[in-house]
């Protein structure tokens, strides 16, 4: 039997030869070596309270798997995951390797490329601010009418956000547009963060609340007149006295109202002042008389009466005729 094995051992080992290249070509064909690459988010792991999402450069890696096709493919793209560790990081940039969640068992056939290898983690502080709400509106009252001042609930806000991104908010603003122009505003209206050119800070910063109530009224305009006082007497002084001076301190006073009320308005009048059997000097803070659909100034003015005493009538008789 050995003498028949060592027999044409040179054509044994050929037809060895060619069967073993014809099982690798066969099983080559049926699963071969191949290549793919899947483009993956890189996420951020232990990132320390007081920070805000970090920001990465690039922010995905390429994937490269290598190796026979039945390895290969048991790995679903969607089950690959790229990490960074950035436990005891802080604020600040650094490269961190990137490391993937694929087991040994799943890579035994498999060989696994990253690229890049590392990126590069910027981390930044998380602070806050609060800064008053100003609102903004078009001053274009019908005619007759003003705007009051705004009133909001709350008057303030607090912006959030990156160091830089906070640092660049200057102002927060409302704009409160009537439905239609001239009329008032009673509603909720998104705030507004604005830089030091007044341009609107889209991203990056979070406004808390958000929103605003606002309250903006109309009133009539009241203009204001300066009239006289007049004053109204009651009764008649003694006959023996005579009224000598009269003076009202002050003459005049401010009225003020709607512009066709002030119109039909030329003096005030005082309440009545008894002079009934006045005898002697008098002097008195008098009321003035409100007048309908007008504000007064003042209330009262101070009145004083000078008097002086008449000749007895017999000495007047005495005197000879001119």
């Amino acid at each position: 039997m050995w003498r028949v094995l060592r027999e044409n051992i040179p054509e044994k080992l050929m037809a060895l030869s060619s069967a073993i290249l014809i099982w690798l070509y066969v099983n080559a064909e049926r699963n071969p070596t191949i290549t793919q690459r899947f483009t993956v988010d890189v996420e951020v792991q232990h990132i320390q309270n007081g920070y805000e999402p970090p920001a990465l450069n690039p922010p995905q890696v390429t994937v490269v798997l290598t190796g026979v096709r039945s390895s290969v493919e048991q790995i679903a793209p969607r089950a690959i995951r790229a990490m960074v560790d950035a436990s005891g990081m802080s604020e600040g940039k650094q490269r961190l390797p990137v490391q993937l969640n694929l087991t040994r068992e799943l890579l035994r056939d498999v060989q696994v490329e990253v690229v890049p290898p590392a990126v590069q983690v910027t981390l930044t502080r998380r602070i806050s601010k609060e800064l008053k709400i100003e609102c903004l509106f078009v001053n274009t009252p019908p005619e007759g009418y003003v705007y009051l001042s705004p009133i909001l609930f709350p008057e303030t806000a607090v912006v959030s956000g990156a160091r830089e991104k906070v640092n660049q908010v200057k102002r927060l603003i409302v704009n409160a547009v009537p439905q239609r122009v001239g009329e008032e505003v009673d509603e909720d209206l998104p705030i507004v963060a604005l830089d030091a050119d007044n341009r609107p800070i889209s991203g990056g910063v979070t406004i808390r609340p958000s929103y605003t109530r606002v309250v903006l009224k109309l009133t009539p305009v009241s203009l204001t007149k300066t009239v006289l006082v007049t004053p109204v007497w009651k009764g008649k002084p003694d006959p023996s006295i005579a009224i000598e001076e009269i003076a009202i301190e002050p003459r005049t006073v401010v009225i003020s109202g709607k512009p066709e009320v002030l119109a039909q308005v030329h003096n005030v009048e005082t309440e009545p002042i008894d002079i009934d059997n006045l005898t002697s000097d008098m002097a008195r803070n008098v009321a003035l008389r409100p007048v309908e659909g007008v504000h007064l100034t003042t209330s009262s003015v101070r009145v004083a009466v000078r008097v002086r005493r008449l000749p007895e009538r017999s000495e007047r008789s005495e005197r000879p005729a001119p």
